[in-house]
């Protein structure tokens, strides 16, 4: 079976389902999960949100198809929200709504704009370099809450986690995020001494919002 060609209208599928994982694919835990049944018989396309990050592969209850994962463009995310929303705001499916509305949720905050609060009380501390071109700092939160901020000339990311709990794997941050940690490092560096690697890091975070 060949890979079917990218969606470009609401009519290629049929209608979205949440927290599917799809014959022959893996469970996505920790993942924003919608899946639709393709025109193709036994085939269908599955798209998440993991990692900061909308990526694309497809399923099929026949021949098995390469296992290719696509990372989704802004304007093919967009179009796959439409047509979850639309199918919210048409009559009943039978589907759980909760999993769908999810995902627009998380497309919508992961295209906003405005600086979320997520390093507003952040406490920035030490920093070392983890690769010739990158850096790693360590950033602590009120309420028992600790995580690491990784940048590079190819972007900043970072996990945080409950210091009792075991550490998640980095993610890329969104520009709301960026966008705050670029106001959280501003207004340190201007008012507390921190190792001077923080200034570059906040160079690399105010690269990654251009």
């Amino acid at each position: 079976m060949a890979i079917p060609a990218p969606l470009t209208a609401a009519e290629e599928t049929g209608l979205w389902q949440g927290g599917f994982s799809g014959p022959g694919l893996p469970a996505l835990g920790g993942a924003v999960v919608i899946a639709a049944e393709l025109p193709a018989d036994g085939a269908g396309v599955l798209v998440s949100y993991a990692g900061g990050i909308f990526t694309r592969q497809f399923w099929t209850t026949g021949p098995p198809v390469p296992q290719v994962i696509e990372i989704l463009k802004p304007d093919e995310v967009a179009a796959v929200r439409d047509q979850v929303v639309e199918q919210l705001h048409s009559p009943g499916s039978g589907l759980d709504e909760v999993p769908l509305r999810e995902f627009v949720e998380a497309v919508r905050l992961h295209f906003a704009q405005d600086a979320s609060h997520r390093f507003a009380d952040a406490v920035f501390g030490s920093i070392t370099q983890s690769s010739p071109q990158g850096l790693q700092g360590q950033v602590t939160w009120p309420g028992d809450v600790i995580g690491t901020v990784l940048g590079n000339a190819d972007g900043v990311s970072a996990q945080s986690h409950l210091a009792n709990v075991a550490a998640g794997n980095p993610a890329w941050l969104r520009n709301a995020d960026l966008r705050s940690l670029v106001i959280a490092l501003q207004q340190a560096l201007d008012t507390a001494q921190l190792d001077p690697m923080w200034q570059q890091m906040l160079t690399f975070a105010e690269q990654a919002l251009i």
